[in-house]
């Protein structure tokens, strides 16, 4: 017996129009006023996707979507994802001083923290130590100060490098001076630098948008950038020294797909000065990972990761020439976020949670997610170890990891998918055409994006038109917890009182001629890696070392005409 021939898409299409006709015209005009089903990135979504919408975006499985760990990478970065090399479960920590944080990462790494991401405080972020005037009031605040390699010790005192699958930092706008410091922090701990793994997002161009941990004007501020991720290419390839980032720029109000299309212009400014250095596409590119962000829609999460490593893939291939699969294969981290809200925070828990497996089943790499309570305060113990927990219920319960792209297939998930990958190639096509990562900042453009951006979805909110349970549902009041983490007020005195110490203590001839070599290293072009990771050594502030730069190109102005 024949099996009968599956109904051709115009088949579809006349049933699907049928259904819909039947199931909502006999309502409309009695049903009340709705949210309008558009997504934050603009697209409208329909009540019932067919394999017509397959055949109208031309859909083809095996140059779209093929397999995972294989070009265009749409299904995963790696051939068995999560079933075989599951994500890595994350912590992103930090407050106060080193000695106290350090025992929280304990206690972190104790319930199953895979890799610490350190939190920083804003003087170090930007290249202040913490006995400047620029730190007052701010030491320890919204991370941990950081102002010498000392601190590093005492960080990891008891905890190996290599003891977890990976160690880092932000460090956007210091990128190539935490990189010396993790270095020199493994020398300290007698382990080779093959034998563990230093991520760090090291990305400035996206500070003068989207943080404002700026310190030097973008240009200089790039090329430092580069630095760190040419010293890895050629002294610790195995190394993460870039994580190219969407996060704070859709966080912003730019929107995913728009966000992607910035972040992956400021790769592309990355990735041009190292290739004008000699560097091969394939050296550098296997170095550099993605940082996506899409916190408002479920679905459009996933697509967005799908459509991120499809447009990476075939960028490397056809524009850069790629041929090693690591250069083509997109590497993400992702930070869980739910749209958290101040009022009742533990409803943030399903919120996370929610926001964090759209990423998991959207392929993620390397995934952590914020607390409960991270829209109140610095996240406390207990809202930390749910955090984490709830890392780990998504990667062990349910079987969310134990097939590769579940949703691959899906209907609206492909059309979906193919929808965002169009706006991220028309937003670097027009990108291109304003000159690039740079024109993004010189035109005002970035900024006017997320300006922009940042309005419309307040207005949605306002409206109704975006609904946030106890917000604009069921309103309630904010609520401060008594829970709530509040720092130890002696965190600062002690630590000006460590970098009094470390100062009065080390030898200052050595630091001296570190210093020097670090302004020659400026001033002649030349990688400051080297010399930074000398200074480092030496116990040189991160302060002094910025300072040089600053001496050198100057501090970012910003242009207030636009």
């Amino acid at each position: 017996m024949n099996n009968p021939k599956p109904p051709f898409a115009s088949e579809v299409q006349q049933e699907a129009d049928r259904w819909r006709e039947e199931t909502f015209a006999p309502h409309a005009a009695a049903r009340p006023a709705r949210k309008p089903f558009v997504t934050d990135v603009g697209i409208e979504v329909a009540p019932l996707y067919t394999p017509a919408d397959l055949e109208r975006i031309g859909f083809d499985y095996l140059r779209d979507a093929g397999f995972p760990g294989e070009f265009p990478f749409t299904r995963g970065d790696r051939p068995g994802m999560n079933r075989t090399e599951p994500f890595v479960v994350s912590a992103y920590s930090g407050f106060g001083d080193a000695v106290v944080c350090n025992q929280r990462f304990k206690k972190l790494i104790e319930i199953g923290a895979e890799q610490i991401l350190v939190a920083l405080d804003l003087p170090t972020q930007c290249g202040y130590d913490s006995d400047h005037e620029m730190a007052t009031a701010e030491v320890g605040q919204v991370g941990v100060a950081i102002d010498t390699l000392a601190d590093m010790e005492l960080l990891f005192e008891g905890i190996p490098a290599d003891s977890l699958k990976r160690i880092g930092t932000l460090g956007n706008s210091i990128g190539p001076i935490v990189l010396a410091l993790y270095a020199a922090l493994g020398e300290k701990q007698g382990i080779p630098w093959e034998r563990y793994v230093v991520n760090l997002q090291n990305d400035p161009l996206k500070e003068y948008i989207a943080r404002g941990t700026q310190i030097l004007p973008p240009a200089p501020a790039a090329v430092l950038a580069a630095d760190a991720v040419a010293w890895c290419a050629e002294h610790a390839p195995n190394w993460s020294p870039m994580t190219v980032c969407v996060n704070h720029i859709n966080a912003g109000g730019a929107g995913s797909s728009l966000g992607t299309a910035i972040a992956l212009a400021n790769a592309r400014h990355y990735l041009g000065l190292l290739l004008a250095r000699g560097y091969s596409i394939d050296q550098v590119a296997p170095l550099l990972h993605l940082f996506p962000d899409e916190r408002h829609d479920f679905f459009v999460s996933i697509a967005n990761l799908r459509a991120l490593r499809r447009t990476w893939a075939r960028m490397m291939r056809d524009t850069y020439g790629a041929k090693r699969p690591e250069s083509m294969a997109c590497r993400t981290t992702v930070y869980g976020h739910g749209q958290e809200a101040l009022a009742e925070p533990l409803n943030n828990i399903p919120r996370t949670a929610f926001g964090t497996l759209a990423y998991v089943l959207g392929g993620a790499s390397y995934v952590y997610l914020a607390s409960y309570d991270e829209a109140v305060s610095t996240p406390n113990e207990h809202s930390a170890r749910v955090a984490l927990r709830t890392l780990q219920i998504l990667a062990h319960e349910h079987g969310f990891t134990d097939t590769a792209d579940p949703l691959g297939g899906s209907y609206f998930v492909e059309t979906l998918t193919a929808q965002v990958e169009q706006q991220i190639l028309d937003g670097m096509a027009q990108i291109e055409r304003i000159g690039g990562a740079l024109g993004v900042l010189d035109t005002g453009f970035g900024r006017k994006v997320m300006t922009e951006g940042a309005v419309r979805r307040q207005r949605a909110l306002d409206r109704g038109e975006r609904p946030w349970v106890t917000v604009n549902l069921w309103p309630q009041k904010p609520d401060v917890p008594n829970t709530a983490f509040r720092g130890d007020p002696q965190a600062a005195d002690r630590q000006l009182a460590r970098l009094a110490a470390v100062k009065a203590g080390r030898s200052q001839p050595e630091v001296a001629a570190a210093l020097a070599e670090v302004s020659r290293a400026v001033a002649e072009g030349a990688n400051v890696v080297p010399s930074v990771l000398r200074a480092v050594r030496a116990y040189a502030t991160v302060g002094e070392i910025v300072d040089i730069w600053r001496s050198r190109f100057g501090s970012f102005v910003p242009n207030t005409d636009f």
